[in-house]
């Protein structure tokens, strides 16, 4: 099954490889990110992390802080790393550190359907020293256009912990 169990050890798994890029997707909406997050803060020395949205309004409800504004060129603390924040627009990458340990993009979803996605991958590639995490929220697009890219995908379902909203979603995505 793609519990969060199996989602945390190729989570893992994927931090002690050699591998670079990760692709996370799964009908558990809104915890992809966060048990990324919560794996990363377990990484025990200091790193920078780059956190892409697909704008910067949404960083409040990503980050469970509704009432924080978030700015570009700024890092915040999250324990003993630094979280540096951009969106999609590459107007607000010119205050971003250019070299970075660890860079997740949330949700992908909206990167698939931008005319300059290629751009926008590339960019968070080349400033990654080491991770980069790709991170859906839906699952409705087509990404197999970053398989030439992706070492790993992991699913990460709802199913175990809330069977009636994973059966939405699943409900949901046959629609398309």
């Amino acid at each position: 099954m793609n519990t969060r169990q199996n989602a945390e050890k190729e989570i893992r798994e994927f931090l002690n490889s050699d591998e670079s890029v990760i692709l996370i997707t799964g009908t558990h909406q809104y915890q992809k990110h966060s048990l990324v997050l919560e794996v990363l803060s377990e990484v025990a020395s200091p790193s920078t992390v780059l956190f892409r949205a697909n704008s910067m309004r949404n960083f409040g409800t990503i980050l469970e802080n509704p009432t924080a504004t978030y700015k570009t060129g700024h890092g915040y603390g999250f324990g003993s790393h630094r979280v540096y924040v951009d969106s999609i627009k590459s107007t607000s990458w010119t205050k971003t550190p250019y070299a970075v340990d660890f860079s997740i993009i949330y949700p992908i979803d909206s990167v698939c359907k931008n005319n300059s996605k290629e751009e926008i991958i590339q960019d968070l590639v080349q400033r990654t020293n080491n991770k980069v995490f790709l991170i859906s929220w839906t699952d409705n697009y087509d990404y197999s256009w970053l398989d030439e890219l992706v070492d790993r995908k992991v699913i990460y379902d709802v199913e175990v912990e809330d069977p009636e909203y994973h059966a939405r979603m699943l409900k949901s995505l046959r629609k398309i």
